[in-house]
């Protein structure tokens, strides 16, 4: 029998293509990696989901809903376009995924962007959205340096959406450090970790620090 949380699983595979993976789950919807794999090989039995190899040591696979979990995303009103995705891109979508489960949580209508859709309306597409005091809230997800050039550019576009903030999420503190450091300055841009987000959400909260003020700690630390 599926659980509301098989259901709310299923939910989030339809935003992003139709797939997720292991550590995903074990950071959101479970307490383990191994009390998500207890569940995900019922459902497996029940011929729900498979694994699909990424080609990478971890995660080793993705999970896909089986042409019997297709038809059933499509008995319950579910997205059922699938997408496959490279090794490039696998992280990036594990945080992607984390990051909306919790925004998601703490009360936030939030949206994955589609740049076909977006841009029609937009100067800068980013990876999730949501809305706060009627303007936008842009969330980046930043695994990777980006060349400075490029950087500028998204930050002018984004200037032109005339967004509320720019969140920016970060796999861990020293990513954070690397990469934050490198990004222009704008006032509206705040920073938080992927494990600061999941601990404040408990209290319904982001845990986001603004851009400067991160800046200025790394100055001082760095005298």
């Amino acid at each position: 029998m599926l659980t509301d949380r098989d259901h709310k699983i299923f939910e989030l595979m339809s935003v992003f293509g139709g797939k997720t993976f292991l550590p995903v789950l074990a950071k959101t919807f479970f307490s383990s990696e191994q009390v998500a794999r207890n569940r995900l090989n019922v459902l497996k039995k029940d011929k729900m989901i498979k694994y699909v190899p990424t080609g990478l040591m971890s995660p080793r696979n993705a999970i896909y809903p089986t042409e019997q979990g297709i038809r059933y995303f499509q008995e319950i009103g579910l997205r059922t376009i699938r997408t496959d995705v490279s090794t490039s891109q696998v992280h990036h979508l594990m945080l992607e995924q984390i990051t909306y489960f919790y925004l998601k949580k703490i009360g936030k209508d939030v949206q994955r962007t589609i740049v076909k859709n977006w841009s029609k309306k937009h100067h800068h597409t980013p990876d999730l959205c949501y809305t706060h005091k009627g303007k936008n809230v842009y969330v980046e997800i930043e695994r990777t340096h980006k060349r400075p050039d490029v950087l500028a550019k998204i930050m002018t576009n984004m200037k032109k959406d005339d967004i509320h903030i720019v969140l920016y999420v970060f796999e861990d503190e020293k990513k954070m450090k690397q990469i934050g450091s490198k990004i222009p300055i704008f006032e509206k841009a705040y920073y938080v970790t992927i494990d600061k987000l999941i601990e404040a959400s408990k209290d319904g909260k982001i845990g986001a620090v603004k851009q400067l003020d991160y800046l200025k700690t790394i100055g001082e630390n760095e005298k």
